[in-house]
């Protein structure tokens, strides 16, 4: 192993008629050391909006849902949410009235305009112990006020929705709602109310700035015609929202499989999650040919050393150098090159993150989720992609390596 060290060393040393080569090694480790890098970094922005849209989520939307499979929805919800806040890992739990309407507003120039919305019926106390509502409203105070129906019945619209109806606080709208017998069309009723908008909602997410009004959870209830005590829900959150699949088995097993059931946020949103994993392998593979490229490059410069170096080869070989021996010199030399590379590329993507995260860079507010680059680096990314760096590496090198051990010496010496 020192020999092969030893000669494998020399042979990278820069000689005088060897510029060229000595060119080309740098090509490729710079080539390596940008493939290396740039996938770093791209894996850790990619985790950054992974968790970022993980959080988005989490914060709007409970943990874990529990529905019930009676028309009326809960009845007994003080036993029901007592007995749900016993299950091992639960923090938070806040019962709600969802339900579709129509929302209407005298718009400008005396044309109506109307959209469609989910209305979530809360108490904002309670619901704080599952999302951080209050921090999502403006006015707080007077968003807070209307979904505790203090003061005249106030609503909650989304920003989005709000703009899209040219609303502003203050503003009075229709509220209107399908009632009656569904089946047959001629029982089918539309009621409709009247609410103050007293809030907004921002939560950063179009769809649900576009679509969600919030109001209190005694109003809903008497709009939607559900018990005094009533609910069509009841949202949970967690302690560790990772392990949000086993707390719903655990409140199944409380409450009765027959008419309870749970829903997680993980079930509720796999599709996107496994779309960002789905991104995020493809990204990995797409910018891994980057190492590809360097890898011909390190296929070159061996395939040029070995010509080069051809009567030292053949010197070696009659000397008593086994074949393993030679190409082991030349892997060596390139995965040497190929390990400068990956060294160089790791440490340059982790500067990369670090600039992320302390400085960063922006991003437009209304166009995404975020305002600026989320970045998460994450040890293993870094470690798979030096491993994969150095595997293509040394694939690289065994063409080269193996035409250098089969050379026969005699031959060589005799004709160079």
């Amino acid at each position: 192993m020192r020999f092969i060290s030893h000669i494998a060393l020399r042979y990278l040393k820069s000689r005088r008629r060897s510029r060229f080569l000595n060119r080309a090694a740098v090509i490729a480790v710079i080539g390596i050391t940008l493939g290396v890098a740039v996938l770093d970094l791209t894996l850790a922005i990619s985790n950054g909006f992974q968790a970022e849209l993980r959080r988005t989520f989490v914060e709007n939307m409970p943990m874990v849902t529990v529905l019930t499979s009676r028309p009326e929805g809960f009845t007994d919800l003080g036993g029901t949410i007592d007995r749900i806040g016993a299950v091992e890992g639960v923090t938070g739990v806040a019962p709600f009235v969802r339900q579709e309407v129509i929302v209407s507003s005298p718009g400008v120039s005396g044309i109506p305009r109307h959209q469609a919305g989910v209305v979530w019926g809360v108490d904002p106390d309670l619901q704080e112990t599952v999302t951080p509502l209050a921090e999502m409203l403006f006015p707080r105070a007077s968003s807070l006020r209307a979904l505790r129906g203090e003061g005249a019945p106030g609503i909650v619209l989304g920003v989005e929705m709000a703009a899209g109806l040219y609303a502003a606080l203050g503003d009075t709208l229709v509220m209107t709602a399908p009632s009656g017998d569904l089946s047959d069309l001629s029982g089918v009723k539309a009621d409709s109310r009247r609410y103050v908008l007293r809030g907004l909602l921002d939560s950063g997410l179009y769809e649900f700035d576009s679509r969600f009004v919030y109001m209190p959870l005694d109003e809903a209830r008497d709009f939607f015609g559900y018990a005094e005590n009533g609910a069509l829900g009841i949202g949970v959150k967690v302690a560790d929202m990772l392990r949000a699949p086993e707390v719903a088995e655990r409140i199944e097993s409380a409450l009765g499989r027959f008419h309870f059931h749970c829903n997680d946020w993980i079930e509720l949103n796999a599709n996107l999650f496994q779309w960002v994993r789905l991104e995020k392998v493809v990204m990995f593979l797409l910018l891994g040919l980057i190492f590809v490229v360097a890898a011909f490059n390190i296929v070159g410069i061996l395939t040029m050393m070995v010509g080069e170096r051809s009567r030292e080869i053949g010197i070696m070989l009659s000397m008593g150098a086994r074949q393993r021996q030679i190409q082991g010199i030349f892997m060596l030399d390139g995965l040497l090159v190929g390990g400068a590379g990956v060294l160089l590329g790791t440490v340059l993507g982790w500067l990369g993150t670090v600039y992320l995260e302390r400085v960063g860079i922006g991003l437009p507010g209304d166009v995404y989720f975020v305002d600026h680059v989320p970045v998460l680096p994450e040890t293993a990314d870094f470690l798979i992609v030096a491993a994969a760096a150095l595997a293509v590496t040394l694939l690289a090198t065994l063409l080269p390596s193996r035409e250098a051990a089969r050379m026969k010496p005699m031959e060589i010496i005799r004709y160079t």
